[in-house]
């Protein structure tokens, strides 16, 4: 959509069209919420209101082939479409582990259609004891929402030590798990699923260690993998980690083709690898990028990679990660010093409403370039890990982060003289200057 919308503002004598296959989508992000918070799964229908404001023609139907040569896309309907410019915005597919049961009649994938959806909700809300299947985001969203929500008996089995793992080092991850389970939910770290048990109806499953978890609705939340089987019968270039192959300016192998969202290749930010990290937020900063250069580069090189920022709410209380972890770090050999800081996010934290934020930096060693940054804490951390975001993409430095100018406010700001990105960065500053010890 984004896409489509970019193309048809710089290019507005051009005909745009949009193919897709699902007519009743939901806004992807918000999927978890539905469950409970959202009161009508209505309220979170992707609709196709801009690109009718646009003059943008929408097709519900399937891509079932890509023609290169002839520049033709036939749909299951028969019809067949003819472009100019094609991009592929085609996402991923849930994926759903090999695990012996896991076609079972009641556990469930996350898809994004409003009818799907709706069967999920009302199945969550009947349930007594529920199983996640994965302790990422979406995991861990759904495990909030349900628990919170409802007072079914909520499992998350996740195979890495920590839940959200790859996004946050232990302390965040640790305030992670205490949220969810004093909401009641039950973890089980370090371990797999190695079957689900039940026949007409999924009665359990069982762990490798031998441990067996009743269960009457098992979600599997282990996020996805990219959709390019269209792509790839067509002969586009795949890469090893199995998405489309682009460039810079988000162009295919393929002459005339793009491709943008989670089906296309993701390099990251500071190593250039390829790295399976699928956000919204990123795919919507290569569909501008596609939408501006489809008729010609008018930009330049405006995504240097991914530097894979998130965010949650969990139990009330916010986390956000941007860059590198120091996890992250010593599992690529970057050479490092982090800084951290606690304050109130009002003052004086005596103000109603007022919660602690923890805001810690990553920086490179004796260069001092910002490398990352994690925060937790109130609503205001959705936007403060938006700040260190920016600063990695333009390379800040420690001692400009530790010099930086902000606006601050009682009633929405940590205080001037305590703002925990600042003292964070005076932190690691430190460090490097030898006046503390690095961790």
């Amino acid at each position: 959509m984004i896409t489509a919308l970019t193309a048809k503002s710089v290019y507005p004598h051009r005909s745009v069209c949009l193919i897709k296959d699902v007519g009743d989508g939901v806004i992807p992000c918000a999927i978890p919420y539905m469950i409970h918070t959202i009161p009508d799964p209505n309220q979170n229908i992707m609709g196709c209101g801009p690109l009718d404001k646009a003059e943008i023609e929408t097709i519900i139907d399937k891509a079932i082939a890509l023609n290169v040569e002839e520049k033709r896309i036939d749909l299951a309907s028969g019809q067949s479409i003819f472009y100019d410019r094609l991009v592929l915005a085609t996402g991923m597919m849930p994926a759903m582990p090999p695990v012996t049961g896991i076609r079972t009649p009641g556990v469930f994938g996350i898809e994004k259609s409003l009818s799907a959806m709706r069967t999920l909700r009302e199945r969550c809300r009947q349930a007594e004891r529920i199983v996640i299947l994965g302790g990422g985001f979406i995991g861990a969203e759904f495990a909030d929402e349900i628990a919170r929500g409802s007072k079914a008996e909520v499992h998350v089995v996740e195979m890495m030590p920590k839940l959200l793992y790859f996004a946050f080092d232990d302390e965040f991850c640790d305030m992670i798990q205490q949220s969810l389970e004093e909401a009641g939910v039950h973890l089980h770290l370090n371990q797999r699923v190695v079957t689900i048990d039940g026949g007409e109806q999924v009665r359990s499953v069982t762990l490798e260690d031998g441990e067996k978890i009743p269960a009457d609705l098992v979600i599997v939340g282990v996020g996805g993998k990219p959709n390019v089987a269209l792509a790839a019968e067509a002969g586009l270039r795949i890469t090893a980690g199995g998405s489309i192959w682009v460039d810079d300016y988000m162009r295919t192998n393929a002459q005339a083709i793009f491709a943008v969202g989670d089906c296309a290749l993701k390099r990251d930010f500071f190593t250039r690898k390829e790295v399976p990290v699928w956000l919204a937020s990123t795919a919507t900063a290569e569909a501008r990028i596609a939408g501006t250069n489809i008729y010609g580069i008018r930009v330049l090189r405006q995504i240097q990679g991914t530097i894979a920022a998130f965010s949650t709410k969990i139990g009330g209380k916010a986390f956000a990660s941007a860059g590198l972890t120091c996890r992250g770090c010593g599992q690529e050999g970057f050479r490092w010093v982090c800084g951290r800081s606690i304050a109130p996010d009002r003052h004086p934290g005596t103000l109603p409403g007022a919660m602690p934020m923890h805001v810690k930096l990553v920086f490179a060693d004796r260069a001092g370039t910002l490398l990352g940054g994690q925060a937790a804490g109130g609503e205001s951390v959705g936007e403060l890990i938006n700040t260190i975001a920016v600063g990695i993409q333009k390379q800040l430095n420690v001692r400009e982060l530790d010099m930086m100018q902000i606006a601050t406010h009682p009633l929405l700001t940590s205080a001037p003289t305590v703002h925990p990105l600042i003292n964070a960065a005076h932190m690691a500053l430190a460090k490097l200057r030898g006046q503390a010890s690095c961790p």
